[in-house]
């Protein structure tokens, strides 16, 4: 089985405490709505449902569902699924409720029985594992019925290129983040991950059953208000960004010619500085400026 992490998330995630720090947490709004869809709220069941979430990383989505679970309606039983050593044991030191942190990856769930979770949830992930292998393993895991939700909170400024943004600066960040250097790695902007289902659900061969139905697929809207700085350490959060030197050699380049691909964090900085200047970005009486987002979420059953 694929179990190595990716190079990127490696060392793009190494911070832990930073990731756990500036990424945004789920809104109330937006978690109840993919439960509902997962059919996980409103459960009458007296055993506690066993909810695998995989790729937890620190715990963003997984505090969600312990809170969840502490509410008590339905009981959930919690296995947090985490093959980076540093955003596990950051997520193990919470000590959430209700939660069991174990390592593993999408495509070695070996410490989940066949047939025994009431749903497989990955929040913020599954482009890191997107392929048959993964959702092959995922299938065998869930109980006969049970659902695989995928879930991403995407800010205007990491939005798909199709995507719209609410404010003209917004879309100026989003320029930066497409300018940088490509390094393979799979994200959720490129919608590649969305293959894997649609394999899933249409088998090549009339041999090899469906595993899933069609994917489908919601979204909630909401903003947050944070000061340039926050905003800023929330960017770093990103493996495109954390894997970037801090300085280099074609900086003074850079600096004047704004077309120029940026190759350290320097000129992403001012870049980025450059475009929080801008006389088209509102900022509220404490020097904060409105972020706009949406959460994304996806289902299917399995077959």
């Amino acid at each position: 089985m694929t179990t190595s992490l990716a190079q990127a998330a490696n060392s793009g995630f190494h911070d832990a405490g930073a990731y756990d720090a500036y990424r945004p947490s789920y809104t109330d709004e937006a978690v109840g709505a993919f439960l509902g869809k997962l059919q996980i709220l409103g459960s009458t069941t007296s055993q506690p449902l066993k909810i695998v979430e995989i790729g937890a990383g620190t715990g963003k989505f997984t505090e969600a569902l312990s809170r969840k679970a502490t509410e008590g309606s339905p009981a959930l039983d919690i296995i947090a699924v985490e093959p980076h050593e540093q955003m596990r044991a950051q997520l193990a030191a919470k000590n959430l409720p209700h939660v069991t942190v174990v390592n593993g990856h999408g495509a070695d769930l070996s410490t989940v029985a066949d047939g025994t979770a009431d749903a497989v949830i990955v929040a913020q992930a599954f482009h890191w594992f997107d392929n048959l292998e993964a959702l092959t393993e995922i299938h065998r895991a869930l109980k006969p019925g049970a659902f695989i939700g995928v879930i991403w909170n995407i800010e205007d400024y990491n939005k798909p290129a199709v995507w719209t943004a609410k404010a003209a600066w917004e879309q100026g960040l989003n320029d930066i983040i497409y300018s940088l250097p490509t390094d393979g790695s799979p994200r959720f902007r490129d919608g590649k991950w969305q293959q894997a289902f649609h394999d899933a659900a249409n088998p090549q061969s009339d041999s090899d059953p469906a595993l899933y139905t069609t994917l489908a697929e919601d979204r909630v809207q909401w903003t947050v208000k944070l000061a340039p700085e926050a905003l800023w350490k929330r960017l770093l959060t990103l493996s495109q960004i954390a894997n970037l030197p801090e300085t280099g050699p074609n900086d003074e380049q850079e600096a004047a010619n704004s077309a120029a691909q940026p190759t350290s964090r320097a000129t992403v900085r001012r870049r980025f500085d450059a475009v929080l200047a801008r006389d088209d970005v509102a900022r509220d009486a404490d020097g904060e400026v409105t972020i706009h987002a949406i959460t994304y979420f996806a289902w299917a059953q399995k077959i």
